[in-house]
């Protein structure tokens, strides 16, 4: 292990990016007329969103790194402690797809569900004063899950650019790239 960074520094960040990406995905299950509850569809993981940092120079306590990049991007305020906060947890991993399955529909059709990470993750640069020592890295972290059902035969049209993205992805996956789910719009495909 290296030297370590002082621990007045400044942090300057770039390449922010906070992509949204499916993480959990059902099967298929249809429901009958009346709709019903989902029961025989678990949801399986498809990518795992991951809280890490990786920095060249001068050593700086990662959780101080993601604690930064949280303040950063309004995850945390300047008052907040980052020791207790989940985004600057290294290594932690999501809930359990399944743990709140307790979904139904009204409506018959071909079902399914899923997950969406909200990714956030940056460049950085930590500096010292009076030091020409500079530290350079690259952090990730993630904020919430969130969670869709989609019907196979009707079009997403609504949602958010990000949002959209990710339920046609699953449509894609699940449903296949002909469902309607899958194309958007009225089918296009735009």
């Amino acid at each position: 292990m290296g030297p370590r960074a002082c621990r007045n520094g400044t942090y300057q960040w770039f390449n922010v990016e906070r992509p949204i990406r499916l993480s959990a995905l059902s099967e298929v299950q249809t429901l009958g007329k009346g709709g019903g509850k989902f029961t025989k569809a678990p949801k399986h993981r498809v990518s795992w969103p991951e809280t890490a940092v990786s920095a060249h120079g001068p050593a700086v306590p990662r959780r101080d790194v993601l604690f930064s990049l949280a303040k950063l991007v309004g995850e945390a305020q300047e008052s907040d402690t980052g020791a207790d906060m989940a985004f600057t947890d290294v290594g932690r991993e999501p809930d359990d797809p399944n743990q709140s399955r307790a979904v139904s529909t009204a409506g018959a059709g071909r079902y399914v569900m899923y997950d969406e990470a909200h990714i956030v993750e940056a460049d950085f640069q930590y500096t010292c004063p009076r030091s020409p020592a500079v530290t350079i890295g690259h952090a990730k972290s993630w904020t919430m899950e969130g969670a869709g059902i989609l019907e196979c035969g009707t079009p997403i049209d609504s949602g958010g650019q990000a949002h959209l993205a990710v339920a046609r992805e699953a449509a894609r996956i699940s449903c296949g790239p002909e469902s309607l789910a899958a194309r958007g719009q009225g089918g296009s495909g735009r």
